[in-house]
């Protein structure tokens, strides 16, 4: 099959499917790779269940050869016996890191930046101890710095579609401020779907669900820094209260990001995993969550993110997407959310969002006056929409 013929029917040429596969295979099974993976399970033998469960339940994502894949390996492992769990390794291996999997190869190409940054910051990172605020920024600019190099890479594909992969960022203080410290993080996931080729037959959209639009997804993220098995989440402030009840008052999926670092340093660090507030049990009755219960890691949690879940809501427009996170969010906690999406200038386009957002809910105020409430004490970021 030449490549214009090739081209017609995927939507990339020969050269860059093979250049794409070729590459996330050599990222994905290089010794670093797994390594990562192997340091993960090791620390708790649910760990590939959990995430193979994880990245299985990920249908909506697939193409038509995707929805394939994953079907032979079901059907092979039903044939062998092998009825306890998909492998982690088999999962990648043999469906998602073949580009021709995904409908979206944007979506393909966050998901192997994501496995790559996540990989060398468990590796390069977190051995040597740090804070959680120093770790989540160098966290953010690996992601960062993953999404430009496989763009990089795969310039011909997003040049002739129109796309790009990056992160941007956006200041939420007026006039400008100063970054507070501490581990909270915002990302909001920006993906313009495209339509996949070959389109999905009626059948096999009954498997996956229709296509989406355009996708928004408010994701808040609290990082602790852990050793052992257990994470500590008890920090309480002396007006706010418990920092696990805040988390659990926002309307957007709010989770536990952990990294494993001590002060002692730990020379076979574990994935960054993402658990969400709502499966740690009351903060008052269990001070400290295990790490690893209920537990993905981060590439596998914004698989999920963008292929959606009920308990991952997304929003309708960027407008709610901003107002879903900062509506119940310390003004000291997050003074920046980070954009992760396929468009240009994402940056500009949000700061546009915050001010049409700030100056709908002033107009709101000032056409019921009496309806405002009063400042809380709990913290809340006061002039942002409560989500009742």
């Amino acid at each position: 099959m030449n490549d214009g013929i090739f081209l017609k029917k995927f939507g990339l040429t020969f050269d860059e499917v093979n250049g794409m596969k070729g590459r996330a295979t050599d990222e994905a099974f290089s010794d670093k790779g797994k390594l990562s993976r192997l340091n993960t399970i090791s620390r708790d033998s649910s760990a590939r269940e959990t995430i193979s469960t994880g990245l299985a339940g990920c249908k909506r994502i697939l193409s038509k050869v995707g929805l394939l894949a994953h079907i032979y390996l079901v059907n092979e492992m039903v044939s062998e016996k092998r009825t306890s769990s998909q492998n982690w390794d088999e999962l990648l291996g043999r469906v998602l890191l073949d580009p021709l999997s995904f409908r979206d190869p944007t979506v393909w190409l966050l998901f192997q930046a994501a496995l790559q940054s996540e990989r060398d910051f468990s590796l390069d990172v977190c051995p040597v101890h740090s804070r959680e605020d120093v770790l989540t920024g160098r966290f953010i600019e690996g992601l960062s710095g993953a999404c430009r190099l496989w763009a990089d890479s795969f310039r011909s594909y997003l040049n002739r579609t129109g796309n790009v992969l990056e992160i941007s960022s956006i200041d939420l203080t007026v006039g400008g401020g100063e970054q507070a410290t501490g581990g909270d993080f915002a990302l909001i996931l920006d993906i313009r779907k495209s339509t996949p080729i070959p389109p999905l037959a009626p059948d096999l959209i009954t498997l996956t669900g229709p296509l989406q639009g355009p996708l928004f997804v408010p994701l808040l993220f609290q990082a602790k820094c852990y050793t052992g098995e257990s994470a500590d989440i008890s920090q309480k402030h002396k007006t706010r209260g418990y920092q696990f009840s805040q988390l659990r008052k926002t309307v957007c999926a709010s989770n536990y990001i952990f990294y494993e670092n001590g002060t002692a340093g730990i020379q076979f660090p574990a994935l960054p995993m993402v658990k969400p507030s709502s499966a740690c049990s009351p903060v008052e009755s269990a001070p400290k969550t295990p790490v690893f219960e209920k537990s993905v890691n981060f590439s596998t949690y914004l698989l999920k993110a963008i292929n959606g879940f009920d308990d991952i809501p997304s929003a309708t427009t960027r407008e709610e997407a901003l107002n879903m996170i900062l509506a119940n969010t310390s003004e000291n906690s997050i003074t920046r959310v980070a954009i992760l999406g396929n468009t240009h200038g994402l940056d500009v386009i949000y700061r546009d969002a915050l001010a049409q957002l700030r100056s709908q809910i002033d107009s709101e105020n000032m056409l019921e006056p009496n309806s405002e409430e009063p400042p809380s004490n709990d913290g809340s970021r006061i002039g942002f929409r409560k989500k009742r």
